[in-house]
Formats: C-alpha cells, sequence, structure tokens
C-alpha cells in the first residue's frame, strides 16, 4: 500500500527501521520527560526559591498544553504531514528545554514547561500515527506496537532512576539539557525518512479551527480541573463546568464540520470506542506504581531518589518481555483474553503492593515481584488496546486516531491519580495506610477494566496465524 523508499533512508526495510527508532525514542523522551522532574523537583524548588503550589504548576503547564493540544496536533499530521509536524515538535522540544534548563525564575520555567507541553503534543500525536503507515496490519505492525508499548512503560519506570542519577551528579538543570541533542538528532534523523506514505497521507483540506479552539480549551481546562481534584475549591468545580461547555461545543461543531478535528464517527467502531475507553484506565496501573510507589519508598521507608529508581527497574525489564510476547499473544488468543488478562494481573501488581508488610526486611522482595508482574501486564494490555484503537484508522485519519489515543490516556492519568489521590487523602492520616488505600483503589479500578474488556473487545482474534 504504502512505499517507504527514499535516498535518504535506503531501502524500505532500513527506511522501516530508522523510523521506528525515532518513534520509541520520542515515545520515550516524552514520556520519561513528565516523570523525570518529580525526583529534580526539591532541588529544584532551592534553587529557584519555589513553593510547593510553584512546582505544582511546573507539571501542570506541562499537562495542559500537551492534553490540550493532542487532537489539533494529530489532525494537523493528517493535513500537512505527519513527518513534517514529527520534526517540528522535536525542535520545538529541544528549545524549551534548553530555555526551561537555564530558567532565572518560575516563571521562565513554567513558561518553558508549557512550551515543552506544545512539542510533546506534536510529537506524541504524530508518532502512533507513523507507526501506523510505516507498518501495515499483520505481524509487523504488532511488533512495531510492542517496541512502542515497551518504550513508554520503560520510560515511566526508568525516570525516576534517570532523574536521580542527573540530580544527584550534574543539578536539576541537566534533566532538562539532556534534552537537547535528543530533540535536535530525532528532528534531523526524521528528515532522513521522507516516504510516500507521508504524501498520500497529508490532505489539502483545512483545519477545523473551530473545532480546534473548543477542544484544545475544553481539555486544557478538564486536565486542570482533574489536576485540582485532589484539593478542589469552588474555582476547581467552576473550571470543571467551563470544560464541560466548551467540550460540548467541541462535539456540536464536530457534528457540523465538513472537515473535522475528530470525526465521531470513528466512535461508532467498536474496537475504536473500547479500545480508547479502556486506555483512558490503563494508567491505573502504571500510573499509580510509580507515583505512589516513589511515595512509599521515600516519605515510610526512607530510601534515596537514586534507591527509589532502581526498585522500579523490574517493572521496566518485565515491560519489555510482556511488549515481545504481545504480538505472539495475539496471533493466537482473542483480544479480550489478552487484555482482561494485562489489567488482572496489573491489578494483581497493586494488590500486592497494598499488603506490603510494615517490617522492613520483606518490602523489597514483595514490591520487585509486584513491579515485574505490574509491568509485563501493563505493556501485554497496552499494545493489544493500542491496535485495537488504531486498525480501523483509514486514509488520512491516522493522525486523528493517534491524537485520540493520546488524549485518552492522558485524561485516563490525570482522572486516575486525581481520584486515587483523593481516596488516599480520606483515607487515613498514617503514610502506609494512605498508600494503601490508593493501591487498593487501583486494584479496584483494574479489575473492573479486566471485566469490562471482556465483555466489550471482540471474542475472535484477528491475527490468527500472524
Amino acid at each position: 500500500m504504502f512505499s517507504h523508499s527514499s535516498p535518504e533512508a535506503g531501502t524500505p526495510a532500513q527506511s522501516a527501521r530508522l523510523m521506528l527508532a525515532i518513534i520509541c525514542g520520542a515515545q520515550f523522551l516524552v514520556v520519561i520527560d513528565a516523570v523525570v522532574l518529580m525526583v529534580a523537583g526539591p532541588a529544584l524548588a532551592q534553587a529557584l526559591g519555589a513553593n510547593e503550589r510553584d512546582l505544582q504548576w511546573v507539571f501542570n503547564a506541562y499537562a495542559l498544553t500537551f492534553g490540550g493540544l493532542l487532537l489539533l496536533a494529530g489532525r494537523a499530521g493528517d493535513r500537512i504531514g505527519h513527518r513534517r509536524v514529527f520534526a517540528a515538535g522535536a525542535l520545538v522540544f529541544a528549545l524549551s528545554s534548553l530555555i526551561g534548563a537555564f530558567s532565572q525564575s518560575m516563571a521562565m520555567l513554567i513558561a518553558a514547561r508549557g512550551l515543552q507541553g506544545v512539542g510533546s503534543a506534536m510529537l506524541a500525536a504524530n508518532s502512533l500515527a507513523l507507526l501506523t503507515l510505516h507498518f501495515l496490519a499483520g505481524p509487523s505492525r504488532l511488533r512495531a506496537l510492542g517496541l512502542f508499548a515497551s518504550s513508554a512503560t520503560v520510560g515511566v519506570a526508568s525516570g525516576t532512576l534517570l532523574g536521580g542519577l542527573l540530580t544527584n551528579y550534574f543539578g536539576w538543570s541537566s534533566v532538562l539539557l539532556v534534552n537537547v541533542p535528543l530533540g535536535l538528532a530525532m528532528a534531523w534523523a526524521t528528515s532522513r525518512t521522507k516516504g510516500q506514505s507521508e504524501t498520500e497521507a497529508a490532505s489539502a483540506a483545512g483545519l477545523d479551527w473551530a473545532g480546534a479552539a473548543t477542544a484544545t480549551l475544553g481539555f486544557a481546562a478538564l486536565t486542570l480541573g482533574i489536576a485540582e481534584m485532589a484539593a478542589p475549591t469552588p474555582m476547581t468545580l467552576a473550571i470543571l463546568a467551563a470544560a464541560m461547555v466548551l467540550l460540548g461545543a467541541f462535539v456540536a461543531i464536530e457534528r457540523r464540520s465538513a472537515a473535522p478535528l475528530l470525526d465521531l464517527g470513528v466512535l461508532r467502531l467498536r474496537p475504536v470506542a473500547a479500545g480508547n475507553a479502556l486506555i483512558f484506565v490503563h494508567s491505573a496501573g502504571p500510573l499509580v506504581m510509580l507515583f505512589f510507589g516513589s511515595l512509599y519508598f521515600q516519605q515510610v521507608r526512607g530510601l534515596q531518589p537514586l534507591e527509589t529508581g532502581l526498585l522500579f527497574l523490574p517493572m521496566a525489564l518485565a515491560s519489555i518481555a510482556g511488549a515481545r510476547f504481545a504480538p505472539a499473544a495475539m496471533g493466537r488468543l482473542a483480544p479480550r483474553i489478552i487484555v482482561a488478562l494485562g489489567f488482572v494481573l496489573m491489578g494483581v501488581s497493586a494488590l500486592i503492593l497494598s499488603w506490603l508488610p510494615a517490617a522492613p526486611e520483606p518490602f523489597i522482595a514483595a514490591s520487585s515481584v509486584a513491579f515485574a508482574i505490574g509491568g509485563f501486564g501493563s505493556a501485554l494490555s497496552f499494545v493489544c488496546l493500542t491496535e485495537a484503537a488504531t486498525s480501523s484508522a483509514r486514509k488520512g485519519e491516522a493522525g486523528m486516531i493517534s491524537g485520540l489515543v493520546n488524549t485518552s490516556l492522558q485524561m485516563g492519568g490525570a482522572s486516575v491519580l486525581a481520584s486515587t489521590l483523593v481516596i488516599a487523602a480520606v483515607g487515613s492520616s498514617a503514610p502506609l495506610d494512605v498508600h494503601s488505600s490508593a493501591f487498593t483503589a487501583a486494584a479496584a479500578i483494574l479489575l473492573a477494566g479486566a471485566a469490562a474488556g471482556f465483555f466489550l473487545l471482540p471474542g475472535k482474534s484477528g491475527r490468527a496465524g500472524a
């Protein structure tokens, strides 16, 4: 269907391999950058005289622009070319990281993080689209999706380790400065992989600017409102109400638009709708394990950031194994079986973490087993869900569906984390009980997701013989 040959990249196979390496590198970078500053936060606050509220905006500024612009960035790729938008996103990401690393005030750093979220949205929304264009449905796409999923999970799991290493030895600014050469390298490498798929995917139709404005503002408001739910105020409710109004207007605009930002018809496709719904709750596994596990190890057990990062390595290694196992499993088992199994494994992992004993001796072994089980289940289910959500994309829709998948992931992560934070806050004043409540809530969400996946996803394998 598509030709990948180019004078720059060599053979089609070489071009596809190079593009896959770039895509996985971008996914790793985007995911890890959302995590790595968690460890650098105290050093950053000390250097710039920041308080806890300022630090929250370092993360919120990134989340607002990232979550708000995913649909627009994906559709822009459909219109003007995924490779162009992807390369531009890499440049924006590198520039914003450079500005952030040399920030002299919190205002400057927060602005840089907002710009970094713009670059991340351009990268994330078009990376999955490029993958679906370069790898046609079948074993090759499943293997590519496995690598894509493992790069995301490894990014989440290794973010605290990398953040601890860089902060301990090179200072907080190195956490951002390391992105500069990586972003520039991705932009340059992307220009070496020009293929026919890009020109065929691009469309001359104009962008739906009214839909883009309401979607961007609506999802940004929703992200902010969800982030504030852990300590809600009347302003939080006003922000959420504004988000609902804007998103309602977005739906009304899309129903009438000749070239919609999001063709609502794709949600009538059962794999797309069910896949995105389950991706929404998937973060109850890796994100909750990372966030509350990091707090548990440092606040309850008194470990250092670097030691905490090392404890997440079983999760990273197991996620690689799960991503490599997923294509073979999808050739033999129905999607609903694979997704349900992955969610059950993540649920069991969360239950083990909720039962961590108070005695100091066993907790390292118990947590390592839990992270390994959770990492394997996370990658296994994510590969299958991503394939289900993207396999129905038609010509000119890859960016739109990629943006939708990433929006589901971003909104789901924010919602799940806010929900577990609320549950943890009301659970108990004792640190161990607070974390136990959060992990128990995550387990309940994941086991409910396993049941939903079993009943909502297809009962027959579409990859038999793959």
